[in-house]
């Protein structure tokens, strides 16, 4: 073998050193500086890992200029150099890959990962110099081209938060295949570029903060992770099996921010298991399939059971604090992929476990086939400034029955029912709807309760636009046109408050009270109210066995060309102990304006005592 050749393919150093300024040129300023900071904190006596990854000294001109040996190499040749020099400093010129690496005398146990070690022929190790824990998916070989596996390059950069303090991933624009699930870690932050997809090419999920060895308890696991644009590609019409787009459990303060889920199948855009303080801003969850969880969320919310996942402690740790804000749920247009069925929400709890401050605002939901936004068990929560458009219902506040699975614990004991409470919903637009607008459960073992619903927009409602069954509430403030049942119906509950609305166009009755005790019916405008058939419906109707509740001020008016209401204060026999004053229902009824057959009415505007 030619001697020069073999000292060549041993040595790069031979006959490859590069000019100081060829170097600079190469590296710029920023890339010099931070380079020979590290090599300069190096010749006072750190270790060169130390020096690469630790903070940096200031650099002084001289000690750049100072510079031995600046080396031209590639990848390949640095792996095959038996002699390393510890006074040279290598620069990688592979494209996509072009880096400073200096010897570290030190290690002997870093494994080679393409992208910040290297490891010689003689067992060398060479360090990248990296500023500020910042790396590049491209340094450890991912192609992006779509057709290479690109698995073990992404996770490899994924891996550097498990040796650092703390890693920032950038991954560039490209689409990446990945034939297997990538893990992230705490205190990981992976930043991408717009038109970077990842996309998945086999059965599990995109993404997640736990393998399936991992046992963690409470919020133990891998948190303070932060993920920045890109797109999840679950390819759901190519990989049939359920996935989610990233599973989180056991963790705390997780950032979504400007992230796109899509195509995903039968699973969740994110499942969220026993997490607390996210965040999702500006994401976009689009693109469904499923063959029969017709209820799948995009953003779901569950505490750590069994039943929830794999490879994690079910020791029933709760999801709180969650806040998703200014997201789209919607179609992704891929075909054979529909809209999400439910936006945001959770569909299973455990006794004792809410999901506590949960904060949807701002978003937009089209066309979800289930409900657009499903507080199933949610305490001191808001929903806020959303846009609901053509889907199946709006908001469905829900209470876990008392026979439920959500009210067993693991011994088999079903507890009281726990119900959702202290939510306020407000200044929403729900527009067009084949459901209710917005749903408030109960059980006769035991109400929703604390409910705000106030200053919301629902246009063309299919069922009523607004239905509760809920203890101590207020409505106030809605604007509803077009229910395809009832404007408001109250039934089965007590203490509630329901002032100051403008209902029109309802196919049953404006407003009614069904089985309701102590509630308050005041200063509500009522236009044109039973519209499914002329002397149908009423204004007001108080049915059932309906007690102490007093009505106060309302106007019922009918338009010309509408169906008339049968009447515009309509109160049954067996409702007891009304209160009715200053109602103006002059709507020119079907049979009559008032019709009032209960017991001794209170209508004097006198105080009572």
């Amino acid at each position: 073998m030619n001697r020069k050749n073999e000292s060549a393919r041993t040595n790069p150093e031979a006959g490859r050193s590069i000019s100081r300024r060829k170097l600079l040129a190469a590296l710029g300023m920023a890339g010099a500086a931070a380079a020979m900071s590290a090599y300069a904190g190096g010749a006072e006596g750190r270790t060169v890992t130390e020096a690469t990854y630790g903070q940096n000294p200031s650099l002084l001109p001289k000690e750049l200029m100072d510079l031995n040996y600046c080396i031209a190499t590639t990848i390949a040749e640095l792996r095959q150099t038996d002699r390393p020099q510890a006074a040279a400093a290598y620069y990688v010129t592979d494209a996509g890959q072009e880096g400073f690496f200096l010897h570290d005398p030190n290690d002997s146990q870093s494994a080679d990962n393409t992208g910040t070690v290297l490891v010689g022929a003689s067992g060398a190790r060479f360090k990248r110099v990296v500023d500020a824990y910042t790396v590049n998916a491209r340094w450890y070989g991912a192609k992006g081209d779509g057709t290479a596996d690109d698995t073990a390059a992404l996770q490899a950069a994924l891996n550097e938060s498990l040796r650092w303090p703390a890693a920032t991933v950038i991954v560039p624009a490209g689409t990446y295949r990945m034939t297997g699930e990538l893990y992230i870690s705490k205190n990981t932050r992976l930043v991408m570029d717009d038109d970077t997809v990842l996309l998945r090419d086999h059965d599990g999920n995109v993404m997640r903060n736990y393998r399936k060895e991992d046992v963690f308890y409470g919020y133990d696991g891998n948190g303070r992770i932060t993920i920045e644009g890109g797109v999840l590609d679950c390819n759901a019409t190519r990989q049939p099996r359920v996935c989610n787009g990233i599973a989180l459990a056991h963790a705390e303060y997780i950032t979504l921010r400007g992230v796109t889920i899509k195509d995903t199948q039968s699973g969740h855009g994110a499942e969220l298991t026993g997490v607390r303080h996210v965040l999702f801003d500006r994401c976009r969850f689009v693109g469904f399939m499923y063959t029969s969880q017709y209820y799948s969320e995009a953003i779901q919310l569950e505490p750590a059971l069994k039943a929830g996942f794999a490879g994690q402690a079910a020791d029933h740790t709760p999801t709180h604090h969650v806040t998703v804000t200014n997201c789209f749920f919607g179609a992704s247009g891929t075909p054979g992929t529909v809209p999400w069925p439910c936006g945001v929400g959770a569909h299973g709890a455990y006794p004792d476990a809410y999901f506590d401050h949960i904060i949807v605002r701002d978003n937009v939901m089209e066309r979800s086939s289930y409900w657009a936004i499903r507080p199933f068990k949610w305490r001191n929560a808001v929903i806020a400034g959303n846009q609901m458009k053509s889907v199946s219902g709006g908001i469905f506040v829900s209470t876990p029955a008392a026979t439920s699975a959500s009210s067993r614990d693991d011994a088999g004991v079903y507890h009281p029912v726990q119900p959702a409470s202290s939510i306020v919903i407000e200044h929403n637009i729900i527009d067009t709807s084949s459901n209710n607008g917005i749903y408030v459960e109960g059980f006769p073992e035991g109400n929703g309760e604390k409910i705000v619903i106030a200053g919301n927009v629902f246009k063309r409602i299919g069922g009523q636009s607004i239905s509760l069954r809920a203890d101590r509430c207020v409505v106030t403030g809605n604007l509803l046109e077009g229910a395809g049942k009832n404007g408001i119906y109250v039934t089965d509950c007590s203490d509630a408050i329901v002032a100051d609305n403008m209902i029109r166009d309802a196919a049953f009755h404006g407003i009614q009270l069904n089985n309701a005790k102590r509630v308050v019916v005041a200063n509500n405008s009522i236009a044109n109210a039973g519209q499914s058939g002329d002397g149908t419906y009423d204004g007001i109707a108080l049915t059932g066995t309906c007690s102490d509740d007093r009505i106060v001020g309302n106007v019922v008016r009918t338009e010309p060309g509408k169906k008339k209401v049968r009447y515009g204060l309509n109160v049954a026999a067996s409702v007891t102990l009304l209160t009715r004053i200053q109602n103006d229902v002059r709507c020119g009824a079907a049979v009559a304006n008032l019709n009032d057959v209960s017991a001794s009415p209170n209508t004097s505007s006198e105080d009572l005592a």
